[in-house]
């Protein structure tokens, strides 16, 4: 960030979510008691992470876990870093920031605690005119977002683990996953790296063989959470029972179950709601299980998301486990599931 933010400003800007999550004396008794101090979970206002902070509030896990927390938003992809770099926030666990190492490489007090989404929820989506493999974007015009942020890197990553060379690929910056979607519809562009969101849109794109990403980049985690130093130190007691409360959200949200209440949290966060979108990431969810109810993060994950990171020149070089990651929250809420 160019200055810090003080609290009123951010606030202010980022908008304080009315869930009303405070959640006195109503849990049950083998539960953990949060601390003291509540806990500010940030994340970005894209509908999927709106659609997870109703349905948290929908089905009472902060309750459940006795978790003093309340949610506020951040815009932007680097919107959630930012506020908690400036102390303005705790933890994110649901914002994919593919910057996360990057800036705490460069100082940040900051640290990765686990996992939100750890597999890739992205595929390459094309015109059906003479792209079937990623072979054949050679030459084409792929549209992506910003240079080397989240979309770009991982097609980056992609065409690296299969022996394409990306330099002969044209790669334009259309925006978000939904505007890269909407760009080759149009015939902006002859492809895209976009959401699985889009799986049952009836728009005539193809998806590309090897293009899905969960598949091609198994050893690969596509949401991070992380906190802050302070928050890891001064704040931990309340940081197992949040990361507990996600973890039961998260083993919900792939059991039949979570059906309904999925649908009913997405219609109260959407304007108009989209039933082929819900269904396609409904789908997905059941059946790539793409979270864990174990939110920790190993040494060999983090070694993966480094070696990445530095072959897109994004870092410098590997640091050790420690000075980028603690997952001892994560690991005391995996023993509160059982």
């Amino acid at each position: 960030m160019t200055q810090t933010l003080n609290r009123r400003s951010f606030l202010r800007g980022a908008g304080l979510l009315g869930l009303g999550l405070a959640t006195g004396g109503l849990f049950a008794p083998h539960v953990a008691r949060a601390g003291a101090t509540q806990i500010r979970i940030v994340s970005n206002p894209g509908l999927e992470n709106a659609t997870l902070n109703a349905l948290m509030e929908q089905q009472g896990y902060f309750r459940r876990f006795g978790a003093d927390a309340v949610i506020i938003q951040a815009r932007g992809a680097a919107g959630p870093f930012d506020a908690i770099a400036a102390g303005e926030a705790d933890i994110c666990m649901v914002s994919g920031y593919n910057m996360v190492l990057s800036r705490i490489e460069q100082g940040a007090k900051v640290r990765i605690v686990g996992a939100g989404m750890k597999k890739c929820a992205l595929t390459v989506f094309a015109r059906p005119e003479g792209i079937r493999t990623l072979a054949d974007l050679k030459g084409r015009t792929v549209a992506v977002g910003p240079e080397r942020g989240l979309l770009h890197g991982l097609m980056l990553q992609l065409l690296q683990e299969k022996g394409i060379d990306a330099s002969q690929v044209n790669f334009v910056d259309k925006g978000d996953n939904d505007q890269c979607y909407r760009a080759v519809a149009k015939g902006e562009t002859d492809a895209c790296v976009s959401s699985i969101s889009h799986l049952n849109d009836q728009d005539g794109l193809v998806v590309v063989k090897e293009g899905n990403m969960w598949e091609a980049l198994p050893r690969c985690t596509f949401q991070t959470a992380y906190a802050s130093d302070l928050a890891i130190r001064d704040r931990h007691e309340g940081m197992v029972a949040v990361m507990a409360a996600y973890g039961a959200l998260y083993d919900f949200l792939m059991s039949p179950a979570s059906h309904e209440a999925v649908f009913e949290a997405r219609k109260r966060v959407q304007k108009e709601f989209d039933a082929a979108s819900a269904r396609a990431i409904r789908d997905f969810t059941r059946q790539q299980r793409p979270y864990s109810r174990n939110l920790s993060l190993t040494e060999g994950d983090i070694a993966y998301l480094q070696q990445m990171h530095i072959g897109l020149g994004n870092l410098k070089q590997k640091q050790p486990f420690p000075a980028v990651a603690d997952m001892s929250a994560a690991r005391a809420a995996a023993r509160l599931l059982g």
